[in-house]
C-alpha cells in the first residue's frame, strides 16, 4: 500500500493524460481510497453505466479501477493506493508528460466512415 499527499494547483482533467500515457482503455487501473482536505475530485467511468462520483472537502472516498479523475478546482487530497497498481498509473502519467501532453492539445482519431 502506498500513501500519497497530492496538491493540484489548478483544474486538471486526466482524460488525455491517461490516453497519451497508454493506460488500457484510457482509464486508470488503480483503485483509490482517499480523503479530500480542500477542493473536490470527480471520477468518471467511461464506457460503463456507472454514474460519476464526486468527493468534496471533508469527505472520504473510494474510486474503483476503471475511472478517469477530474479535478475541477485546486484540490488537496491524501490517498491510499495498492502499490503495484499505483506504479503502473504513475508510469503512464510520466509517459504522457514525456510525450508532451501539456505542450499541445490531443486530437481524437477521425471516425471511420
Amino acid at each position: 500500500m502506498e500513501v500519497g499527499h497530492t496538491k493540484v494547483e489548478e483544474p486538471l482533467d486526466c482524460t488525455d493524460l491517461y490516453k497519451i500515457g497508454g493506460l488500457p482503455g484510457g482509464v486508470c487501473q488503480c483503485p483509490h481510497y482517499g480523503y479530500v482536505f480542500s477542493g473536490s475530485i470527480r471520477a468518471v467511468y467511461p464506457g460503463s453505466d456507472w454514474p460519476d462520483e464526486v468527493a468534496v472537502a471533508g469527505e472520504a472516498y473510494f474510486f474503483p479501477a476503471g475511472h478517469v479523475l477530474i479535478y475541477p478546482e485546486p484540490t488537496e487530497i491524501l490517498e491510499l493506493n495498492p502499490a503495484a497498481a499505483l506504479v503502473s498509473c504513475m508510469e503512464a502519467m510520466q509517459r504522457a508528460l514525456d510525450r508532451g501532453a501539456f505542450d499541445q492539445p490531443v486530437e481524437e482519431p477521425a471516425a471511420a466512415s
